[in-house]
């Protein structure tokens, strides 16, 4: 995004959240939402075998039940992240665009499916790539 503000471009394709945070730096935008995009999740995780091994498996849990709390889940929010939580993203509403055609992974069927569709030896990527 650093070259782009700095006059490179005229048009820059970014995520929600990147741009949010600019945005509330102060640097201007005109933003055009797609009427149909893809909800981006972040997951989190504990890994079992790291946590176990390191005897730190109670912090990671604790960890992960706070980036569920409201207060986390409104400094995601300061930061241009979308809250999961009902509440805080009400208190947000204002900052968010909903497209009307917002859908998730599922929409395409799932991971197991894109992942086969886009990535395997007869997926979409495997033939473009094969055919340079």
């Amino acid at each position: 995004m650093a070259a782009f503000e700095y006059g490179v471009g005229d048009v820059i394709v970014t995520y929600e959240n990147e741009l949010l945070a600019r945005i509330q730096q102060g640097v201007k935008y005109e933003i055009v939402v797609p009427k149909n995009t893809i909800r981006i999740e972040n997951p989190a995780a504990v890994v079992d075998t790291f946590v176990d091994k390191h005897g730190t498996r109670k912090v990671a849990e604790a960890f992960i039940d706070y980036l569920w709390s409201e207060e986390a889940q409104r400094i995601f929010a300061d930061h241009g992240f979308r809250p999961v939580n009902e509440k805080v993203l009400s208190e947000k509403k204002e900052q968010y665009i909903d497209p009307p055609g917002l859908f998730d992974i599922q929409y395409l069927g799932g991971w197991s499916k894109v992942k086969d569709t886009l990535y395997s030896k007869k997926g979409v990527w495997y033939q473009v790539l094969a055919g340079l």
